[in-house]
């Protein structure tokens, strides 16, 4: 029977992720999904890449905004870094060129059998088909050749607040912020980019974007990472899988039919 396992974030944990995967004994048919923010912190951000790359089986990774930071140095949107190594290994590698198009080509989320994949989350007023069909529109701008172009216009905070009445570049911005970003909204629905703790330790009036009223995608079961203060959650229709391996912690997975854990001590 073949069978899908979702897997949290790596951040460049590449000895942790080979681990986990020999934990996970995968058969050929079986598919992995990453949560995405393969890269950044970590040690290994190019390896992490390159063994994601050669597996055989099925694989369905969507971008986290650490990658999409990668492809925006990349892209001259923003400065490279100078003492991050992790990072510059992928930018002086000498399948540099070949590696930034893997990325680019990823989408920023997934949806199969009413189950999301996500980096983030989700906004609670996202219609997930229709925020689905946007987020294609965004992936088949970075798949293009003005790629460059269209993530200068990406890059930024605001707007923080979803209304159907957004168009173009402020729009395309929003969505990728929820989908790669978020975590706390505002009592009006806005996101919160500043708070970064877990529920329990926010002390101002915050709701963790899974919480907030009336969420339209309580009916999908969203898989999420991104957010490693909130740690491993499993509930019918929600799934967080940061244990923060850069952090010293777990490198986690789940099998999406059953929610069976997998889980890996960093190691790297």
């Amino acid at each position: 029977m073949m069978a899908t396992y979702a897997i949290g974030d790596i951040h460049g944990c590449e000895e942790s992720l080979r681990a986990l995967v020999k934990k996970i004994n995968p058969s050929p048919k079986d598919t992995l999904w990453f949560c995405g923010d393969i890269v950044n912190r970590g040690p290994s951000s190019l390896d992490c890449i390159r063994f994601i790359k050669s597996l055989k089986n099925k694989i369905v990774c969507v971008l986290g905004n650490h990658d999409i930071y990668l492809l925006a140095i990349a892209s001259g949107v923003i400065k490279p870094p100078k003492n991050n190594e992790s990072l510059n290994q992928v930018l002086n590698s000498k399948d540099n060129d070949e590696i930034i198009n893997w990325l680019r080509f990823l989408p920023l989320m997934h949806i199969e059998n009413k189950t999301i994949l996500v980096h983030a989350g989700l906004l609670p007023n996202w219609e997930p088909i229709q925020i689905y069909k946007l987020a294609n529109k965004i992936s088949s701008n970075l798949k293009s050749h003005y790629w460059k172009e269209f993530l200068f216009e990406l890059w930024g905070n605001s707007p923080g607040l979803w209304t159907n009445k957004l168009k173009g570049a402020q729009r395309n911005t929003l969505v990728v912020n929820g989908l790669t970003r978020i975590r706390f909204l505002k009592s009006n629905g806005e996101m919160d980019f500043t708070n970064k703790l877990s529920p329990k330790e926010n002390k101002m009036n915050l709701f963790p974007w899974f919480l907030f009223p009336n969420r339209l995608s309580k009916d999908y079961k969203v898989i999420f990472g991104h957010w490693s203060s909130l740690g491993l959650i499993i509930r019918p229709n929600l799934i967080s899988l940061d244990t923060g391996c850069v952090w010293g912690g777990m490198l986690t997975a789940v099998r999406v039919e059953d929610n069976k854990i997998y889980s890996q001590k960093a190691i790297d």
